[in-house]
């Protein structure tokens, strides 16, 4: 089974630009360099109105399946 199975998952991975595959086993370094895209995709975003801490929530479901 791979990393990402999820479809919501998924639309947010497409939303930010960052291309993966269903079902896939990704290796450590693809998964850092996920993380790493999702990190930057976040922090682009602006603090004031609260995009940040909304996409954190957003995407932690992610950043935690990627760093198990």
């Amino acid at each position: 089974m791979g990393l990402f199975n999820d479809d919501k998952e998924l639309n947010l991975l497409k939303n930010a630009g960052i291309k993966v595959e269903k079902n896939k086993e990704y290796t450590n370094d693809e998964k850092k360099h996920i993380c790493m895209q999702v990190s930057e995709f976040i922090m682009s975003h602006s603090s004031k109105n609260g995009d940040i801490a909304k996409l954190q929530n957003d995407y932690s479901s992610i950043l935690r399946k990627i760093t198990e």
